[in-house]
């Protein structure tokens, strides 16, 4: 009772006690079941090795048993006498009586031959001899079953002994027949032949004798080439032309073996071997019970033994685990004590020692949180003196120098005498290839850039890329004043540019300066990158500009557009002769390519001053107040780079040239068409909006509003609704916590599984994936073009 009181509060002391009667238990099974199944094995082996030793006897002694008959029905074939009786139609009669009498001689001389059998196909007749009781008493059985035997065609009858039964659903066998043949003529015609008949007593006798295996289904039983059991008066054999005797033990491919299978409900060791004269095999049937039982009853005596080692070990581990456990006992009251100890941070725990272990590991994170938030705040200060060497090294004082040189020591290298040389890289991210994307996007965007950029600048130089927070990241490269040096941080950039590209499906643009070795010019520097940076305009997203790709830009005087060109512009204009007006622009926009990069959106906006101006004139009136024509400015002044300038203006001068002169007319079903999108996107969180309900409202028939908006939108009313609500749902998946339930119902699906539907077949995720990407970073899987 005193041990159980003391178990009682003491949770790991039961664990001790616990694991220790396990432990103690668990190698006494490991042990008691790894010697029984040696036993067992070495039980199997030792019977394997018994039948392999008894059927090979049996196997010799069959193969013996077809030798001496091959030999005596060969001998017989070739005898002048025996070949005259097969081959004559009408034998003389002494002849025919000596023949026989040499067959009856010649039979009666072996103990185990039955009677020899002439077959002459000349006369269709069979001719026996001997004194054997069964041929004798079956004699027309005999002949029957000689005939069908040599009849078959297309399987081959010589040269091995064949199983002869009277009744084929029978297992008993009559003879043992081995034919020889002394032709085989064509057109189904039977063959002469020589049939040495063998009393089946004398086999199954010879291997009973050999078998010592008794009992009630135990025994060696030979089975012929189609699995079935040949027995002669034989019980256990009988017993084998059962249906679900043959089947468990139908012979495989290979023959052989030594397996245990279930046989009416009872395990057996079986073990085979194959007699390939005769395509028999022999097989002994033993009952695993009986050659087991012993092993068994070892199994039994085992979970004995255990069940009184599991009650003595209980005793002893109490008191072994009651001594151990003092060590533990006293820290559990030391923390419990400690008033320095958060215990209401602590969360409950199964034992002392993981209350212990609780305690430890809050104390531990606490720390490690303490740290984390020093390092950060360590961080913002050390980019902060390195931001402050950026925009303004001129003023940059001894103290915060030495600030940048202790927060990064291999950009500012202590080594006398060594006059350390940056390179500058200004970043900016490229827009998004879609209109809208939230900024929560371009955070993770640019925090996979900086990361991405300094790992793979890092493999060459030493490198920190720094965020300015403007809209820039400078990478702050120690290299030297080689061209050479230069030329690879370019291609790393690249590098950088790709990898993006593949993994976010986004780019970002960098400008590469001339190296420096004078910190207080850093920041001189990083402003003249900056503006290099800004002939993104002219070489795109993802380019990566280096000082001589703007040189001539830069160095540029004339910066003017010749007054010829834009009268040259006008008259090509207003001839409406595209070839001209494409010549033209070509040439206009090489120049603009080569201006520096505050003067390329003025002499563009030059462009469209020059084009409306040309639209002013009377037979232009209608597209100067088109809405494309309004619009084109500003849409001109918003594109990215040169490229897309020119194409929005040539597209529009190209439509110029196309229209009639007449002015155009407003579109009747278009302003339709239009009305009908406002008034979905206006009602989207109506459940009950649809094609009737949007016609109803314009008192119009569906049919008629849902061919003028197939017509225009080439999608159909209901298609565009879905669209429009999915587009909506994916803002709010990316910018509220939603559940995907709480979405769909708040834009009117009918259901949540329909929602997901229509979802993933637009944008190839589900909406919980489609988050899961966002959070992730993964642009890939948000752009919406797997439709």
């Amino acid at each position: 009772m005193g041990i159980i009181r003391l178990l009682k509060g003491r949770k790991y002391l039961q664990r001790i006690v616990l694991y220790f009667n396990l432990s103690v238990v668990g190698l006494l099974v490991i042990f008691s079941f790894s010697y029984y199944v040696y036993s067992k094995n070495i039980v199997l082996q030792t019977q394997k090795d018994a039948n392999e030793k008894v059927l090979s006897q049996i196997k010799y002694n069959i193969n013996y048993l077809h030798e001496i008959v091959q030999n005596i029905a060969i001998m017989m074939s070739f005898d002048k006498s025996m070949v005259y009786l097969m081959n004559a139609k009408e034998p003389d009669p002494f002849t025919k009586f000596q023949t026989l009498r040499m067959l009856d001689t010649v039979a009666d001389s072996t103990s185990f031959v039955d009677s020899i059998a002439v077959y002459s196909g000349v006369g269709n007749r069979i001719y026996v001899g001997g004194s054997g009781t069964w041929s004798r008493e079956h004699l027309k059985e005999l002949e029957k079953m000689t005939l069908r035997v040599l009849r078959q065609s297309g399987r081959p009858t010589g040269g091995r002994l064949i199983p002869m039964k009277t009744d084929g659903r029978n297992a008993n066998v009559d003879l043992f027949s081995f034919f020889v043949l002394e032709s085989h003529p064509a057109n189904g015609a039977v063959p002469n032949a020589v049939i040495v008949n063998i009393r089946p007593q004398w086999v199954f006798e010879n291997i009973s004798n050999l078998n010592s295996l008794g009992g009630r289904q135990d025994g060696v039983v030979v089975l012929d080439r189609n699995g079935e059991a040949l027995s002669y008066h034989n019980e256990a054999a009988l017993r084998l032309a059962d249906a679900n005797w043959r089947s468990a033990l139908r012979p495989g491919s290979e023959p052989g073996g030594f397996t245990v299978r279930r046989l009416d409900g009872e395990k057996y060791l079986i073990s085979e071997i194959s007699v390939g004269v005769n395509d028999w095999r022999i097989m002994s049937i033993l009952p695993y019970d009986k050659v087991m039982g012993r092993v068994e009853s070892f199994r039994n005596i085992s979970f004995i033994l255990v069940g009184l080692a599991l009650l003595i070990s209980v005793a002893l581990s109490a008191a072994v685990a009651n001594r151990l456990y003092r060590p533990i006992g006293k820290l559990t009251e030391l923390f419990g004590g400690n008033a320095l100890v958060p215990l209401a941070g602590v969360p409950k725990t199964h034992d002392e020692m993981g209350y212990i272990s609780r305690v430890y590991e809050l104390t531990l994170s606490k720390l490690r949180l303490a740290r984390q938030e020093e390092n950060r705040n360590q961080q913002i200060v050390n980019d902060y003196y390195l931001r402050r060497w950026m925009t303004d090294s001129g003023s940059l004082t001894g103290e915060e120098l030495d600030e940048c040189r202790a927060a990064f020591p291999r950009l500012f290298p202590k080594e006398e005498g060594t006059e350390p040389v940056w390179t500058l890289a200004v970043l900016t991210l490229d827009p998004p290839p879609q209109a809208s994307r939230s900024s929560a996007q371009d955070d993770l965007f640019r925090f996979a850039l900086c990361n991405i950029t300094e790992e793979t600048i890092a493999s060459s130089f030493p490198v920190h890329v720094l965020d300015m927070k403007n809209g820039f990241l400078v990478a702050i490269a120690r290299t030297t004043d080689a061209r050479s040096d230069s030329a690879a941080l370019r291609k790393l950039l690249t590098e950088s540019v790709d990898t993006c590209r593949q993994y976010y499906r986004r780019t970002f643009s960098a400008a590469v300066s001339h190296p420096v070795s004078d910190y207080r010019a850093a920041s001189t520097v990083y402003r003249v990158t900056v503006q290099q940076l800004m002939y993104r305009l002219l070489y795109g997203p993802g380019s990566v500009i280096v000082p001589e790709d703007v040189e001539c830009n830069v160095a540029r005087q004339d910066v003017t557009i010749p007054i010829e060109w834009e009268k040259k512009l006008g008259e090509v204009i207003r001839a409406r002769d595209e070839k001209a007006i494409h010549a033209l622009l070509d040439k206009w926009f090489a120049a603009i390519a080569a201006l520096p990069y505050d003067n390329m959106t003025f002499a563009v906006q030059q462009v469209v001053l020059v084009i409306r101006q040309v639209l002013r004139e009377p037979v232009f009136t209608a597209h100067f107040n088109s809405i494309a024509m309004q619009t084109l400015g500003t849409s001109v002044i918003r594109s990215d780079t040169l490229t897309e300038m020119r194409y929005k203006i040539d597209h529009f001068l190209e439509q110029v040239c196309l229209a009639e002169r007449e002015a155009q007319k407003e579109d009747k079903n278009k302003i339709i068409v239009d009305a009908i999108k406002e008034f979905v996107e206006k009602n989207v969180l109506n459940i009950n909006l649809s094609l009737q309900s949007v016609a109803s409202n314009f008192k119009m028939s569906s049919a008629y509003v849902g061919r003028i908006f197939k017509q225009y939108e080439n999608v159909s009313v209901g298609d565009y609704i879905n669209g429009y609500r999915l587009d909506k749902a994916r803002e709010m998946l990316l910018s509220s916590s939603f559940s995907v339930k709480e979405i769909a119902d708040y834009l009117g699906f009918n259901n949540a599984s329909y929602f997901i539907t229509l979802f993933k077949k637009k944008y190839g995720l589900t909406p919980k994936e489609f988050r899961m990407n966002v959070v992730l970073g993964d642009e890939g899987q948000l752009d919406g073009s797997r439709n």
